[in-house]
């Protein structure tokens, strides 16, 4: 958890750590985001929204291939969620240039828009401005 003056959140959902790193960063240096939360899969996620402490993140960055639960399978489990009237803006995060991805992210009702890596400053306006 990295922490700020600001108010929004954010869950980083990915598996590598340099994306991560680099995320954060850009994430920290804006001065928008009071909580950055990491789950390194969709299952660390998943136990994370489980958990009864578990603030609902304002933003999730979400990766697509990753071991132990992909971002799909995330989100096919995440659309069942609880989350108490508020809904996290999901952002795919993928260096994948397979385009069956990016179409599948397109018209996923979920997901808010897909963002290649690496994740820059321009994509942090992108992602405050939606």
């Amino acid at each position: 958890m990295i922490g700020s003056e600001s108010q929004k959140s954010v869950l980083i959902i990915d598996d590598n750590e340099i994306d991560i790193l680099v995320a954060s960063k850009n994430l920290q240096m804006s001065g928008q985001f009071s909580l950055i939360n990491v789950a390194k899969n969709g299952k660390e996620a998943v136990e994370m929204f489980d958990s009864i402490d578990s603030e609902i993140p304002d933003y999730i960055l979400l990766d697509i291939n990753m071991p132990v639960m992909d971002g799909w399978e995330f989100l096919n489990l995440f659309e069942g969620f609880d989350l108490f009237g508020k809904q996290p803006k999901v952002f795919m995060l993928s260096s994948s240039i397979d385009s069956a991805d990016t179409d599948r992210a397109r018209t996923s009702p979920l997901i808010k828009q897909f963002i290649s890596k690496p994740f820059n400053a321009e994509k942090v306006e992108l992602l405050l401005a939606s």
